[in-house]
């Protein structure tokens, strides 16, 4: 994923993945998008209502250090 990418670019990703697909956001990235990143709450529950927003969900994987998007089947 682009490390400059906005919000705004990230939804168009979001809205464009297929059911089953999934945007795979490093957490240095994750970071620039819902500051100060993981693991602040808050930083979470805005990524959460994003996601949400934009008909995914999430799946922290923590032992890869990437926040997956996740649109459902």
């Amino acid at each position: 994923m682009e490390t400059d990418v906005t919000l705004y670019q990230f939804r168009i990703t979001l809205t464009e993945l297929a059911p089953g697909q999934a945007a795979h956001v490093p957490y240095d990235i994750y970071e620039k998008l819902f500051p100060p990143g993981e693991p602040d709450q808050d930083a979470r529950a805005r990524a959460y209502e994003f996601a949400k927003a934009n008909g995914c969900k999430i799946d922290n994987r923590t032992a890869q250090r990437e926040v997956l998007f996740v649109k459902p089947n």
